[in-house]
């Protein structure tokens, strides 16, 4: 209430910062930037903020704040050009998986997003909970096993993979999109990433989704790992 006019506000790593974001509401008209990251009492729900007219960066990556990616509107958040939202948010960046079969769900979620604002969602990846049953060690000291998933985009199609938590090892792209027309004015460009992707795909080539620990330790073997 002390700041009306403020613009713009900043809060990285700390950890005696409290408060819910819905106090930010006396500054709804002015807003524009809110970049709280890494402060983990820090609550409240981000819809909250969704009527701000003013908005065009929010980023709360490391809060306790939560919600549900699938409640955004097309009339929400108006002006938002970056959002990058905290694990417990359903849809937020880091968000734990329980199920590697969770996947798809939360894969079509983010998906939507990306299709109506295309550049709105930067860097974002979900990854398996070391407490689900489905999760395993990778090989060694290396980040073997692919249990996070990201976003894929060639041309205008988009799908998504799992991948080490490094983004080394993908699987094979499980795509959300149909392919292009080859008539199309991107088609060339697709095909060109399309390749490059592809030729990313090396140990697990043919798989869709994580392999279990035991196909996983086998593959590695064959190329000289030891288990």
């Amino acid at each position: 209430a002390g700041l009306p006019l403020l613009k713009e506000l900043y809060c990285h790593c700390n950890n005696s910062m409290t408060g819910n974001i819905n106090t930010l509401g006396v500054l709804k008209d002015t807003l524009a930037i809110v970049r709280i990251s890494f402060s983990p009492c820090v609550q409240g729900n981000f819809m909250y903020l969704a009527d701000f007219p003013r908005l065009m960066t929010l980023n709360l990556v490391g809060t306790s704040v939560t919600g549900d990616i699938r409640d955004i509107g097309e009339q929400d958040f108006p002006t938002l050009e970056l959002l990058t939202l905290s694990s417990g948010v359903y849809g937020g960046t880091g968000y734990e998986m329980q199920r590697i079969s969770d996947a798809p769900d939360i894969a079509m979620a983010v998906y939507s997003i990306k299709k109506q604002r295309p550049t709105l969602l930067e860097d974002w990846h979900a990854e398996l909970s070391e407490d689900s049953p489905d999760w395993y060690d990778g090989i060694g000291y290396e980040s073997t096993a692919p249990l996070c998933i990201r976003l894929v985009e060639a041309g205008s199609r988009v799908g998504y993979r799992w991948i080490s938590e490094c983004c080394y090892h993908p699987c094979e792209v499980i795509w959300l999109d149909p392919e292009p027309h080859r008539e199309s004015i991107d088609y060339e460009k697709y095909i060109e990433v399309l390749h490059k992707i592809e030729r990313q795909v090396l140990i697990y080539k043919g798989f869709h989704q994580p392999p279990t620990e035991e196909e996983q330790n086998r593959l590695w073997v064959a190329q000289g790992y030891a288990v």
